[in-house]
């Protein structure tokens, strides 16, 4: 995306968020590597915080080697949140650009993309692959020097946005968006997202489906453009830390 001073941009979560399942936990459950004995006690590690998502990716993502098909066919039946393809018009009409930041695995995005014809102007996920021989590639996304605790980095995106001079709406439901969603101007939450920011006093707006996330932009586009909507607010999370700049 090029630089523009004060532009809008949004940033979303891809598994329930835009999505409608966790693509990624489906997987896990699916493919049975939740219940390996190997990764069993990592996952309850992960879903107590004592390890974090990079850790778990690591472990959990290396079991799908060799597993194409089976994971093209979990791929193949999930479904977008509904309003999803209607708020992703509005935003190319709009000429507001559209980010997916995901902790997740950057095959099945595309993947599920190309299936729904739906285009996004970045996507920024963990690089997991197969090829087109069906060889497998393994890696994180996260390049903060100061922290290893998630698979990707989504502070560090959204912090970079900012320093570009973009308003950012963010988008998201999980443990990860908590720490993206808290250097962005105005955040959407669902599920534990919007769980920890109720309890932390945080400003958000609450969604459910896309249509939801409409009727609070579409009617004061301008404020959110120039800056004056409601319910703006930037608190990182303590946990974040970044190298020096």
């Amino acid at each position: 995306m090029d630089k523009k001073q004060g532009q809008l941009v949004v940033v979303t979560d891809f598994d329930g968020t835009l999505m409608h399942e966790d693509v990624g936990a489906m997987l896990m459950r699916e493919l049975g590597v939740e219940e390996k004995p190997e990764t069993k006690g990592m996952l309850a590690k992960f879903l107590n915080k004592e390890i974090g998502s990079r850790e778990w990716i690591h472990e959990s993502y290396g079991q799908l080697a060799g597993r194409q098909q089976e994971v093209n066919a979990i791929a193949d039946r999930v479904s977008l949140r509904e309003g999803a393809e209607k708020f992703l018009d509005f935003c190319k009409s709009g000429g507001i650009p559209v980010t997916i930041l995901s902790d997740g695995m950057e095959y099945y995005i595309h993947r599920i993309l190309k299936r729904f014809g739906v285009e996004v102007d970045r996507i920024i996920a963990n690089p997991i692959q197969y090829d087109e021989q069906g060889n497998y590639t393994l890696q994180v996304q996260n390049k903060n020097g100061a922290c290893s605790w998630c698979g990707c980095c989504k502070a560090g995106v959204v912090r970079s946005l900012k320093a570009q001079g973009y308003r950012v709406i963010y988008i998201g439901d999980g443990s990860s968006d908590i720490y993206g969603s808290g250097f962005a101007d105005w955040v959407f939450a669902r599920s534990s997202l919007a769980r920890y920011l109720e309890q932390e006093q945080i400003p958000f707006y609450p969604f459910a489906t896309f249509h939801d996330v409409m009727e609070v932009l579409e009617p004061q586009l301008e404020k959110f453009h120039n800056g004056q909507a409601d319910q703006r607010s930037e608190i990182p999370h303590a946990f974040c830390k970044f190298a020096a700049e």
